[in-house]
């Protein structure tokens, strides 16, 4: 999308509203332009840059102000740039309590910096350019010679050649599939006047490195945010990139439908592998100017989608010496406590768990300019071990992994039966136990296989290494059953490492003691800690499933509606349907979503085995708009003894994702010819 208009009736809504109110405003409006002009998202761009209370900043292209709230409240000064006078109010009104801020409207026509009445007799500290970076070309000259001595320019856009736009992305201002990536039909000279001054485009690391160093800049340093420029949840660069299986979270297309070509968590995987990440990642963040001395911020992840007393930002901070650091610290002032309680979950947990000795120790931490301060720990995480031993199936490894878990779980940080107290019910929620259970007086609950590390080289002496816990952030100080941290730690370990594949859920919760029974009490402590945690609303990256763009993948391309062609072809087929059987494996509710998956078909006169229609349905009948996936099911086919009547690669599984309120009740209606059956929720 280019310039990204403003919605009718948005002043009017910042008016009547403070920003509190923007992510139900967002919600209800179901629309791009919105998402873009309120979302605070959309800071996580900025937050981790070195601006201080000394600095005078020029943001340029500030359009309504998504960025200019934090830039105020970090720096002396700020001159917020637009092209109308239309944003210019909007600015005004969005800040009119800012007593540091300064609004000038220069018309886009406006392309000579030598009038221009931003560099009059100003320098400036700090000067950003968050998209549409090609319409200031012209004026990057000026930018430099009104810098200060230490002052900076950052520079924020798209990549010509990011991974998205291979997989299937539109480009990012002109629109087209594949624009970008052939250079916009130009001639080998990448750039012309209709560049400099025309619509806006986009450019490859390379090219963007060369314009800055033709306008006079040096000490250029790249940021890669992800999943892009304009709503980051992370900030990479060249001496901290991403971890196998990190680049998960692609689903970003709000403004526009999609092609999705390829899985891009996995080609990520390679482009990393090769050392290309840098070519490829989707945006940039670029910052150029003299070069200090100072520590500097290497990577920046945000966990902001919650409820604003828990949200947080986690840098790794590097010294010129290359000592490097931990530092977490809270994204709105209601955070504070969090982020001290983070300090005394440390000393807590150390004197709780003494008893492992040494097997279970906490990285230590300590409160520090209202941050949370640890040491950087170069060990490597159980999950990695885990997904490289599973790469290379070896599952006797991975085995060894989870028992040595579950032991250590159950036998350290001290033995008490499980009473519930009510700190535990306002986190969790009423529960029932029906057996006896022991619990640990202080629990961390996260401490999954990607919050323990173990010194590397120790990977196959994995009983002998010494944990260390990197991250107990949700510590809480009253008795919580030990079975429940084994029961996360396998759950996100059979989800998120294993694939949903190999042994059923069920079954390897009960080989390490947790009954169906637990498993479903388990489950309801966790809907109540994410309801807890304020995770009710829907997530930037679900935001699509709301803005209803559609992602079109490429079976859906080569058999027209893969899944769904099954069907159809059957309809026009002379059968009577004798029974609609199914299965629902798993349903949750994640982030605002609905999640479903299992297994249907329906069982005809004559013997054969088709799939059936899926939709789901409000109680008053209105459908609802639902995300599904289809998927071959052998074992269903196995279990059934349906070879001999059905096609093994009939796509029998499902996975359906639909966005309703959490307290909501729906159901999923299955049918094919004149039968039906109905999976009905109600929340319980």
């Amino acid at each position: 999308m280019g310039h990204v208009n403003v919605p009718d009736g948005l002043k009017e809504i910042i008016q009547q509203n403070n920003e509190k109110a923007y992510p139900q405003i967002i919600m209800e409006q179901a629309s791009y332009p919105y998402l873009f002009h309120l979302s605070d998202i959309r800071e996580n761009l900025i937050a981790f840059l070195p601006v201080t209370k000394q600095m005078h900043v020029l943001e340029r292209n500030a359009g309504c102000g998504a960025l200019t709230g934090k830039l105020l409240s970090m720096a002396l000064h700020v001159t917020a740039v637009v092209e109308s006078e239309e944003e210019a109010d909007i600015l005004r009104v969005r800040y009119e309590n800012a007593g540091n801020l300064t609004v000038l409207v220069v018309p886009a026509s406006d392309t000579k910096p030598e009038t221009n009445v931003l560099y009059q007799d100003q320098a400036y500290d700090m000067i950003l350019i968050a998209g549409e970076f090609s319409k200031f070309q012209n004026e990057l000259s000026c930018m430099r010679e009104h810098l200060s001595d230490n002052g900076k320019l950052y520079v924020a856009d798209a990549n010509r050649l990011g991974l998205k736009y291979f997989a299937g992305c539109q480009e990012e201002y002109r629109g087209g599939y594949f624009a970008g990536l052939e250079n916009y039909d130009k001639d080998p000279e990448r750039f012309t006047e209709d560049d400099r001054h025309g619509e806006a485009r986009v450019y490859t690391r390379k090219e963007y490195e060369q314009i800055l160093k033709e306008a006079g800049f040096s000490g250029i340093y790249s940021y890669y945010p992800y999943p892009d420029h304009k709503f980051p949840s992370c900030i990479y660069s060249d001496e901290y990139l991403p971890g196998r299986g990190e680049l998960s979270d692609n689903r970003r297309n709000f403004d526009r439908d999609r092609l999705q070509l390829f899985d891009e968590k996995k080609v990520f995987d390679t482009v990393l592998a090769e050392g290309l990440f840098g070519e490829l990642a989707n945006s940039f963040l670029i910052e150029a100017g003299n070069r200090t001395g100072e520590q500097r911020v290497i990577y920046s992840k945000y966990s902001n989608e919650r409820a604003r007393q828990f949200a947080i930002r986690t840098d790794i901070c590097k010294k010129a010496d290359g000592e490097k650091s931990v530092r977490k610290y809270a994204l709105y002032p209601e955070g504070r406590e969090h982020i001290c309680h983070m300090e005394k979950s440390y000393e807590k947990l150390s004197s709780c768990y003494a008893d492992s000795n040494g097997k279970i120790r906490f990285c230590a931490c300590h409160t520090k300019n209202d941050a949370a301060v640890s040491g950087f720990d170069p060990g490597v995480t159980l999950q990695d071990v885990m997904e490289r031993a599973i790469e290379r199936n070896q599952t006797e490894l991975v085995k060894r992994i989870l028992d040595d878990y579950a032991k250590r779980i159950m036998e350290y940080g001290g033995k008490h039966l499980f009473t519930p107290t009510e700190d535990f019910r306002k986190v969790f929620g009423e529960v029932h136990f029906t057996e006896e259970t022991e619990a640990v007086d202080i629990c961390d609950i996260d401490m999954i296989f990607a919050n323990i590390l173990i010194p590397a080289g120790s990977e196959m002496k994995i009983e002998e290494a010494e944990w260390t816990v990197i991250d107990y952030e949700w510590t809480f100080f009253f008795p919580v059953p030990k079975l429940f941290v084994l029961y996360r730690a396998l759950y996100f370990a059979y989800y998120q490492i294993m694939g949903g594949k190999g042994t059923p859920l069920d079954e390897l919760l009960a080989a390490y003691g947790i009954s169906k029974e637990l498993k479903e009490q388990f489950g309801r402590m966790e809907e109540n800690f994410q309801a807890y945690l304020g995770k009710g609303s829907v997530p930037v990256r679900n935001m699509q499933r709301v803005m209803g763009t559609k992602i079109v993948p490429l079976e859906q391309l080569l058999r027209q509606d893969a899944g769904n062609v099954q069907i159809e072809e059957m309809q026009n087929v002379p059968f009577r349907v004798r029974k609609i059987l199914y299965h629902i494996d798993r349903q949750e509710y994640q982030d605002g979503s609905v999640v479903c998956c299992g297994w249907a078909l329906a069982k005809t006169w004559n013997g054969k085995v088709l799939p059936v229609n899926i939709k789901a349905v409000m109680p008053d009948g209105t459908v609802v708009t639902a995300e599904l996936k289809r998927y071959p099911r052998a074992d269903v086919a196995d279990a059934l003894k349906l070879r001999r009547t059905c096609d093994v690669n009939l796509n029998l599984g499902f996975d359906c994702v639909f966005i309703v309120p959490r307290e909501t009740e729906w159901k999923l209606i299955f049918s094919l010819g004149k039968r039906s059956a109905e999976y009905y929720y109600q929340n319980k």
